[in-house]
């Protein structure tokens, strides 16, 4: 990757109920608890999952107006490194009996989205070794290992013209991100 290019460090969200948001992420989802305080008269929390990497990945902060499932934020989306680490949070997320649990297979990732208490969507993924055009999106079901995941991939995207491994797919796009 080029220098200066910037990636994402972390997401800030305003919460309604602070101290059940703040439970949530860290009792059901795990994040560790960096640093909480107050800033500018409301509870602030820092979260990661990689404290190696990131002091915070998520910050939560309280003072909140407006109506639940309303505003700017979509999901926030965390990446995992196999696997079997999707197939550990989905069944995590399960036994804490997390609220809106989807399994979606995007082609190019496979994705275990849920709730959190203020309607938030969380995306955890686990990236596949090839591109296919996005939008994507198919039923997951996670109880198939790797490999008939990885077989069964293929075989929907054989004449799929956009299929490619992400490596060419990154070639592609970093030319493009570097001509001129």
């Amino acid at each position: 990757m080029a220098s200066g290019r910037p990636i994402i460090s972390h997401v800030v969200v305003a919460c309604f109920d602070f101290s059940a948001m703040l439970a949530y992420y860290t009792k059901t989802l795990g994040f560790h608890l960096s640093d909480i305080g107050k800033i500018g008269g409301n509870d602030i929390a820092f979260l990661t999952f990689d404290p190696q990497a990131e002091h915070h990945q998520l910050a939560l902060t309280g003072g909140r107006k407006g109506q639940r499932g309303e505003g700017a934020l979509n999901h926030v989306c965390f990446r995992l490194a196999a696997y079997p680490d999707l197939q550990a949070r989905h069944r995590l997320l399960v036994e804490r009996a997390a609220a809106g649990i989807r399994l979606t297979h995007h082609g190019s990732w496979l994705s275990v989205y849920s709730q959190d208490p203020e309607d938030n969507r969380i995306e955890f993924r686990w990236d596949m070794p090839w591109y296919v055009g996005q939008p994507f999106g198919r039923p997951l079901d996670l109880s198939m290992t790797e490999d008939e995941i990885k077989r069964a991939a293929v075989e929907e995207n054989r004449n799929n013209p956009r299929f490619q491994t992400i490596e060419a797919w990154r070639a592609k796009a970093e030319a493009e991100l570097t001509k001129d």
